[in-house]
């Protein structure tokens, strides 16, 4: 911490003493101002105000007539230019979103008896100057189309990301569904109102409440320097209160007879799928929403008008879902969310401003992850608390220069919590069946605690200098982020888990221990270290306008990341001492008692470049041609988590149930050894390379009729030096020593396979390093189209087409996922190839399409609409780990039946239709009544399902069915 504080100190009085700052998280509005023949107008008085603005704000155009506002929320703006000697020129209704910058020239003519000239015109829908491409949603675009009202609803409206999950009237709402930018996953960047709750390597920390948003922007291409990783950014804005008292209220509800069904189970057969059987021994596909309903309440105003404002909200949401293979009267997925928010805005002077903000929120699954593959007892039940907060202070220290600093914090404290006691009886001791992917048995595996803490400071400005060379839009920043995740599976789960070959096998042939003590002692006798990322970066970009047409954007951003863990004790509650026939083991399951100091893995520095053109293809900022190169390293976070020497470990042996009692009784029914994994016997490499991306785009955009704009994209993303993360499969030994043939026959089907010498079966020590031959490269085509709301009518449109190479991984259980809310079961990740003729390196296409609108008729009758299609997912049938004899099944060897281009799922539709009607009370009053529609034409494709070739095509969940949503807003 003394570190952190002295460089914070230190950057600070640097970049205070030479220039300033600003924060393109915010928007922008720049212009040139200039005589009504042309002549160049420096001195020009700019104001802007906005109801979006506490008080107001005032620049003069330099020496070269332009003028800049460098951070301005978003909202709707009046501009006034005025000079004397000249008209006061005013125009209003400028649109200014997130992370956008916009153009607004101005003329001013002659003094003359009128005082004042207003100018009337569409607001500028094109970012001219920058490179970045995604969407922005405020407004009615926010919160006038039926979607999941979370930040996965938003993701599912932005060109280019790619959802592996299908909402359909809160079926999915805050479920961190995965999702993918442009081919890369994970590596995403999520902000809310400045605060960074990025969990991991790119989820979602925290479930924000939709409604109290802004504003949503969605960066998928092309972020400068502020960016750190490769992923999509997420940036959401907070309702900042106002000069006059404004709320929104908004109740929605959806009971089980507004849902309709799907999924029957002769249509689902005809299709070449298997229905699971439920607990009542009926075939069921179909996963219907039982009951939702969702209550926001918000209030904001002004403490002293144009000095200090507020706002504060509270929203809550409740969720019971039917699951497919589970019948009603055994369990649900039922989920309950509460969230409060507050914010306050307080303008201390001129040009000082101060901001302060608290979102807290809890979300409770009582049954997490149940699916036919997962029963009710083997469920882990989550009731977790998440905060994030912050202070900031913004400055405008002159007409060129602005300065942000931003000190925040997120936390997030999750347990999980098994439903049986695996102590209790030997039917609940946690249990697996490898033939079927997935299907678990007994009680739930790996039940964890776990905090994140992640405090920070970022602090950015910028610096504008007019020169005859052009403009010079300098920014610098400097960001703090001390990452701290306290991971440790507890004990609650048992100290093993039995591995059975297939279902109805009555004995386990494998056991897997953990080096787990005794559950009421975690956190006082025994504890894992937690995981540490201290993340330091510099980063500093210099747009150069060289004239209204053609501006350059070039940057460097320095990423300093120390990765390692904090002190750990073991004491492990089964830690016998084994015999020679476990040779290869250590002579010991697991030493009784350790104690592991803190330690760094490595200390990775980075230097990545970003550079960016813009060139004005007509002269009026209406057309322009963009083409953008970046480089982006990894944020590696809590990524090597299961490599802690002072975390879990775990050893697994051929098991032999001697008196068939279903537990293990003692070190005599240990066959021999199979491997070892994670913490210290899955060591990092410590000189291993941080993996980037390197991007190219090249886009061509045109702004039309109604503030509407079309947009042509190609872009390719190329990840290289990957390193895995939360799991390796690299076993430095094998590499390059698939090297004996072997043919093995699985279902009556031959496969001429790949296995390591007799001589290397043992030697399964896994590491995490860079992976050989990893790279991924991702090459896209997207249109877009773009009308923004005016006239009481939005629509926004998307369609890309992609092809893929990658590397795909066989082992679902660990790479993949057998989630019902999820889609594409295959995870991307390496995996050595023992099937020659269906390698590990995949070449795929994927292609989808979204459109979303809203229009306003006659009597305050709306309709809206969200259409959303995605091709289906390139798949193979798996066979199964120990489906074959071979040495590399000592550690994993499934393996693909073929490629996965010979095979595509079924591809969704999914559209949802709202109709509203909105009453005018009166005095700045709206009450608005809505029916949503959701799966309107109810479809049902299959959307996730077993790949094994011993249970093949059994379904885990189809798209949930139509149904029917009331809502009721009022808005003052």
């Amino acid at each position: 911490m003394r570190s952190r504080t002295s460089l914070l100190v230190l950057v600070l009085g640097v970049l205070l003493s030479g220039s300033a700052w600003a924060q393109t998280t915010q928007g922008r509005i720049t212009g040139l101002v200039s005589d009504t023949q042309g002549a160049i107008l420096p001195g020009v008085t700019v104001t802007v105000t906005s109801p979006s603005l506490i008080g107001v704000q005032s620049t003069v155009s330099q020496a070269d007539g332009k003028f800049l506002f460098p951070a301005l929320p978003t909202g709707t703006y009046k501009v006034v230019w005025e000079l004397s000697g000249f008209q006061r020129l005013t125009r209003e209704n400028v649109q200014v979103v997130l992370g956008q910058t916009v153009s607004v020239d101005a003329q001013l003519p002659l003094a003359s008896l009128a005082e004042t000239v207003n100018v009337t015109g569409e607001s500028p829908v094109i970012d001219v100057s920058t490179t970045k491409i995604g969407t922005s949603l405020k407004g009615e675009a926010l919160i006038g189309v039926p979607n999941s009202t979370d930040v996965w609803g938003a993701l599912s409206e932005a060109p280019g990301i790619r959802l592996q999950g299908f909402d359909v009237g809160g079926s999915h709402k805050s479920q961190q569904s995965g999702y993918e930018s442009f081919g890369v996953q994970n590596q995403a960047r999520v902000i809310s109102d400045g605060v960074d709750h990025t969990e991991g390597v790119g989820g979602t920390g925290f479930y924000e409440d939709y409604f109290a948003n802004e504003e949503v922007s969605v960066g998928a291409l092309g972020s400068d320097v502020e960016m750190n990783s490769p992923g999509a950014s997420i940036v959401t804005t907070i309702k900042s209160g106002g000069n006059m008292f404004k709320g929104l209220e908004h109740f929605s509800y959806e009971p089980g007879s507004f849902v309709g069904s799907n999924g029957a189970t002769d249509d689902i057969a005809k299709r070449g799928f298997v229905c699971p059987t439920n607990g009542e021994g009926v075939q069921q596909c179909n996963n219907p929403n039982l009951l939702f309903w969702e209550g926001h309440f918000d209030i904001g105003g002004p403490v002293k008008k144009d000095k200090i404002w507020f706002y504060t909200a509270y929203n809550q949401f409740k969720i019971d879902k039917q699951v497919a293979g589970v019948s009603q009267s055994v369990a649900t997925d039922l989920g309950k969310f509460n969230n409060y928010t507050a914010k306050g805005t307080g303008k201390i002077s001129k040009n000082n401003t101060l901001i302060g903000y608290f979102q807290g929120g809890r979300k409770q699954k009582p049954f997490r992850n149940l699916s036919t593959l997962v029963p009710p007892q083997s469920i882990l039940a989550q009731d977790s608390a998440s905060k994030m907060y912050k202070g900031e202070w913004q400055s405008v220290l002159s007409d060129r220069a602005f300065l942000d600093v931003n000190v925040g914090r997120f936390t997030l404290d999750w347990p999980m919590v098994p439903a049986v006691d695996p102590r209790a009886s030997a039917v609940n001791i946690p249990a697996i069946y490898r033939s079927v992917t997935g299907l678990q048995t007994g009680s739930g595996w790996n039940a964890f605690s776990t905090f994140r803490s992640k405090p920070q400071v970022k602090a950015q400005a910028t610096y504008y200098l007019p020169s005859k060379a052009g403009s010079h839009d300098f920014k610098f920043g400097f960001e703090d982020i001390y990452d701290s995740y306290h991971f440790g599976i507890n004990g609650q789960s048992g100290p093993y888990r039995l591995s059975y070959s297939a279902p109805g096998v009555t004995t386990a042939d494998r056991i897997r221990f953990v080096d787990t003590g005794v559950p009421g002692d975690y956190n006082n006798g025994w504890t894992a270290g937690a995981n540490l990322d201290q993340h330091y970066s510099l980063y500093a970009q210099d747009r150069w306008a060289f004239n209204n047409r053609v501006s350059l954007t070039a940057g460097l951003r320095y990423d300093y990341q120390d990765v390692g863990y904090k002190d750990g004790v073991r004491a492990p509650e089964i830690c016998d001492a084994t015999t020679v026939l476990q040779a290869g083991d250590g002579g010991r399951i697991f030493p009784c008692s350790s104690t592991v100091p803190a330690a760094s893995y490595f200390k990775n520095n980075n230097v990545a470049a970003r550079i960016g053109v813009s060139y004005g293809l007509t002269g009026d900022g209406k057309s322009v041609l963009k083409a953008f190169y970046g480089r982006y390293y990894n944020n590696l976070a809590d990524g090597f988590s299961s490599a802690n020497p002072a975390g879990q470990r775990y050893v697994e042996y051929n098991f032999n149930d001697l008196n068939r009692n279903g537990k293990y009784d003692g070190v005599q029914e240990l066959g021999t050894f199979r491997t070892r994994l994670g913490g210290a016997d899955a060591p990092v490499d410590p000189n291993l390379k941080t993996p980037h991306t390197d991007e190219y785009s090249l886009s061509v955009e045109r702004q039309f009729w109604g503030e509407s704009s079309i947009r042509g994209t190609y872009v390719r993303k190329m990840q290289k030096d990957f390193v895995p993360f939360y799991y390796t499969p690299i076993i430095p030994a094998w590499i390059g020593q698939l090297t004996v043939p072997k043919t093995a026959v699985v279902n009556g089907v031959t496969y001429n396979l790949a296995d390591v010498p007799n001589s290397l079966a043992n030697a399964t020590d896994t590491a995490y390093t860079n992976y050989p031959d990893s790279d991924f490269n991702y090459d896209t085509v997207e249109f877009a189209f773009t009308k923004r709301f005016g006239s009481g009518f939005f629509v926004q449109a998307s369609g890309d087409y992609q092809w893929r190479n990658e590397l795909r991984s066989a082992n679902v259980p660990d790479t993949g996922s057998s989630s019902p809310l999820s889609t594409d079961p295959i995870g991307v990740y390496p995996q050595l190839s023992i099937n020659p003729n269906a390698p590990n390196r995949q070449k795929t296409t994927m292609y989808h399409a979204q459109l979303s609108g809203h229009y306003s008729f006659k009597h305050d009758v709306g309709v809206g609409m969200n259409y959303r299609f995605q091709s289906g997912f390139p798949y193979s049938l798996i066979v199964p780990d120990g489906a074959v004899d071979l040495n590399v099944c000592n550690f994993n060897c499934a393996f693909f039946a073929n490629n996965l281009d010979q095979n595509r799922s079924e591809s969704v539709n999914l559209m949802n239709f709202r109709i509203d009607k909105a009453f005018p009370l009166g005095g700045g009053k709206k009450a608005t009544l809505m029916l949503d529609i959701y799966n309107l034409l109810n479809a049902d494709p299959v959307t996730n399902f077993n790949l094994s070739v011993t249970s093949p095509r059994t379904v885990i969940a189809v798209l949930d069915p139509r149904v029917f949503q009331m809502g009721f807003r009022f808005e003052f």
